[in-house]
C-alpha cells in the first residue's frame, strides 16, 4: 500500500460531491466516449474529514468554520474528526465551560456526519476542565475500527493529572496494547493535538508509539500549531492540520501553510489520499506545505551570535553581535532582520542608526537580498547599561519569498530567541538538576505586571525554603522533597510532564556550579509563565521575568570561588508550564552538576 497525495486542483469545493465511488467496472457499450482509467474495486471505499483548531485567535471567525461545514456536508464523508482546541477553555467553573461548548455545538451540530472529538490543550487546560470533559464526553483517548482501518485518538493533555505518572503511563500501556491488537489493519490513522514528533516535550513518548507501530503503514495527524505542514518518514505522512476558523497568520505562499483548511481523506483499496481543502479556496495535496520549507525559514536563514571579549564589569557594556544570513531556499529572498522591543530593553546602538539599519517604533530593522545559496554577515555593536544587560531584545525576521512576506515564529523551547550576551557555543545545559514543587501561590492578578509583581501576588517574594538550593535532608510545605531530573533537549524542563498541570503555583529547579575563581557570568532563562533566579540564596533582582521585553532573561550569576547554588523559581499562572535554563561558560572553567559532590 502506498500513501498517495492528490494532485493540486484549484476548483470549487462543491465539485467534489460529484465524485462517486464505484465498487466495480459497470457493463458498458464499446463506443462510449470514455477514457477508461482504473475503476475502484473496493466495496469498502470511504472518506472522512479532519477539522483543525477553532480557538486561539478564532474569535469572530465562525463564518470560516461555517463555510467549512457547508463544504463538508457537500462532500458527504462517512465521519469527521477534530484535532482539538474546539473552545478557548482555561476556566475552573461550570458556567463558562457550558457556555463555550454551547457556542461550539451551535455550529458543529450542522455537520451531518458523525463527529469524533480529540482533546486539545485549551479544551483540557487544567484539572477542572479535565473533570468537565469526563462528565460531558467521557473518554479522553480511545480507538475504533472502520472498514478495515484502525483509528487511534491519543490525548497529549493527559499529563494534566500527574505528568508522566500513573495516568500517563496507563494511557501509554493502553496505546501499545491497542496497536498490538490492530496490526492487521489495512491502514492506521493516529490523531492527537500537539505534534508529538516535532515537540521536544513528547519526543520520548512518540518514539515508544512509533516502535509499537512497527512496519505497518500509518498516517499521523496533529493540530495545535495553526498552520499546515507535512513530512514523510518511511513513506508515512506526518501532518499538522492547519486551523479551521482558528487564529493563524494568513499567507499567499502555500508552502508556508498559512491558510484555513480541513483535511479530506479517502481510503480506496490499497490507496490512501489526503486532500487539503480551503473552505473558500482550492484543493491541494497533503504536502502542499512541506515541513522542510517552514524549518528553513524559521531556523536556517539567520544565525545570531555574540562575539567574545565583552567587558561585563564595565558600567556600560559594549557588545558586538554578528548575524549570519544564508539563503537555503530555491528562490531569491529578502531577509528583513528585526530586533524587537528594542527601546524597552534599555539597549542602545552607539553607532549612528542609518545606512543598512533603521529604527521603526522601537524595532531596529535592516534588510538584505540574497540569491539561492548566497551568504553574508552583518555586524552591529550595542551599548548596554549594567542594570539592563539581563533584558536583551528579541531577534526575529521576515522573509520575502515569491513576492510575499513570511514572518518567522519564535520557538523558545528549541532556540534562543533573544540576542545572546555570550557566544552561543559557550552556553551549557545541566545534565541533571534537582526539582521540587508545587507550592500554592493563590490567584495571580496579571494586570499590575510587569511593573508591580508584589501587587500581582505577594507570594512571588515569599521564601518557601528551596531558594537556598538543594538540601537532601529538607522537607517543605507538608512533605515536599527535592528529586533529580534530566532536562530534555537543550535545557528544557517540562513542568507538565514532571509535576502535572497546576494553576497558580511555583516550583524550583536547582543546580550546583563550581568556579575555580570568583567570576561573573549569565544564565539564560525562558519561563512559561514567570521566573526568578537565586545565586547562593540571594535573589538576582535584575534577572526577574514577570513580562520582560524579550522572550528570555539573562540573569547575572555572581559566582564565588568554589561551589555555588543556582536556583530558578518557576511560576505558573494557568495551563502549560515549562522552563529553559542554560548557563554561559565563556572561560570553559565551570562544572555544572545537579548537586554538589559529597566530600
Amino acid at each position: 500500500m502506498h500513501f498517495n497525495v492528490n494532485k493540486p486542483i484549484v476548483a470549487a469545493v462543491f465539485l467534489l460531491a460529484a465524485t462517486a465511488a464505484q465498487a466495480q467496472r459497470p457493463v458498458l457499450a464499446d463506443d462510449l466516449p470514455l477514457i477508461d482509467n482504473a475503476w475502484s474495486n473496493d466495496g469498502d471505499k470511504f472518506s472522512f474529514v479532519i477539522l483543525g483548531d477553532k480557538t486561539s485567535g478564532g474569535e469572530g471567525k465562525w463564518p470560516i468554520y461555517d463555510r467549512a461545514v457547508d463544504a463538508i456536508n457537500l462532500l458527504n464523508p462517512d465521519f469527521v474528526i477534530t484535532v482539538g482546541d474546539m473552545i478557548p477553555g482555561h476556566m475552573d467553573t461550570r458556567p463558562p465551560w457550558d457556555a463555550e461548548w454551547a457556542e461550539y455545538m451551535e455550529h458543529a451540530k450542522r455537520i451531518e456526519a458523525p463527529l469524533f472529538l480529540t482533546v486539545g490543550n485549551h479544551d483540557i487546560a487544567n484539572l477542572e476542565c479535565y473533570q468537565f470533559w469526563n462528565e460531558d464526553f467521557g473518554r479522553t483517548y480511545y480507538s475504533f475500527e472502520y472498514k478495515g482501518c484502525h483509528f487511534l485518538i491519543f490525548n497529549t493533555e493527559e499529563e494534566r493529572i500527574d505528568g508522566r505518572g500513573p495516568a500517563w503511563q496507563k494511557m501509554m500501556a493502553w496505546t501499545r496494547a491497542d496497536l498490538a491488537t490492530s496490526s492487521d489493519a489495512r491502514h492506521t490513522f493516529i490523531f492527537f493535538h500537539k505534534p508529538m514528533w516535532d515537540d521536544p516535550r513528547f519526543v520520548d513518548d512518540w518514539a515508544q508509539i512509533e516502535a509499537a507501530l512497527g512496519d505497518r503503514e500509518f498516517t499521523v495527524v496533529a493540530g495545535h500549531e495553526h498552520y499546515h505542514s507535512t513530512l514523510f518518514k518511511n513513506g508515512n505522512a506526518y501532518v499538522i492540520q492547519s486551523a479551521t476558523g482558528g487564529g493563524l497568520g494568513l499567507s499567499e505562499v502555500k508552502a508556508w501553510g498559512g491558510f484555513h483548511s480541513f483535511g479530506h481523506v479517502t481510503v480506496d483499496g490499497e490507496k490512501t489520499s489526503y486532500a487539503v481543502v480551503e473552505p473558500e479556496g482550492g484543493i491541494w495535496p497533503v504536502d502542499v506545505a512541506p515541513a522542510a520549507f517552514r524549518k528553513a525559514v524559521t531556523h536556517e536563514l539567520v544565525k545570531a551570535d555574540a562575539l567574545p571579549g565583552a567587558d561585563f564589569s564595565a558600567e556600560s557594556v559594549v557588545l558586538q553581535t554578528r548575524f549570519m544570513l544564508h539563503n537555503v531556499l530555491d528562490k531569491d529572498v529578502t531577509i528583513r532582520l528585526m530586533m524587537e522591543n528594542f527601546q524597552e530593553t534599555g539597549w542602545v546602538v552607539p553607532l549612528r542608526v542609518g545606512g543598512q539599519w533603521r529604527m521603526d517604533e522601537g524595532v531596529l530593522i535592516t534588510e538584505k537580498s540574497l540569491a539561492p545559496g548566497e551568504s553574508t554577515a552583518i555586524m552591529q555593536t550595542f551599548s548596554i547599561p549594567q542594570n539592563r544587560l539581563s533584558f536583551p531584545p528579541d531577534v526575529g525576521w521576515s522573509v520575502k519569498y515569491d513576492g510575499h512576506w513570511l514572518e518567522k515564529e519564535g520557538m523558545r523551547m528549541v532556540e534562543i530567541t533573544t540576542l545572546p550576551i555570550h557566544p552561543v557555543a559557550t552556553y551549557k545545559a545541566p545534565e541533571t538538576v534537582q526539582l521540587i514543587g508545587t507550592f500554592p501561590l493563590g490567584f495571580i492578578d496579571t494586570k499590575p505586571l510587569p511593573d508591580s509583581p508584589a501587587k500581582a501576588n505577594a507570594k512571588f517574594y515569599h521564601r518557601f525554603g528551596p531558594e537556598d538550593g538543594y538540601d537532601p535532608s529538607a522537607t517543605y510545605d507538608g512533605g515536599l522533597q527535592w528529586r533529580a531530573i534530566t532536562p530534555q533537549g537543550f535545557g528544557l524542563i517540562n513542568a507538565n510532564a514532571l509535576l502535572g498541570t497546576r494553576d497558580h503555583v511555583a516550583a524550583y529547579v536547582s543546580c550546583a556550579v563550581y568556579a575555580p575563581e570568583a567570576q561573573t557570568t549569565h544564565a539564560i532563562v525562558a519561563a512559561d509563565n514567570f521566573s526568578q533566579t537565586y545565586v547562593n540564596g540571594i535573589l538576582v533582582e535584575d534577572g526577574q521575568d514577570f513580562g520582560a521585553p524579550g522572550s528570555f532573561v539573562h540573569p547575572k550569576l555572581a559566582l564565588k570561588k568554589g561551589w555555588n547554588t543556582v536556583v530558578v523559581k518557576l511560576i505558573n499562572n494557568r495551563g502549560d508550564w515549562f522552563l529553559r535554563f542554560l548557563i554561559a561558560d565563556p572561560k570553559e572553567s565551570l562544572k555544572i552538576m545537579g548537586k554538589m559532590p559529597v566530600a
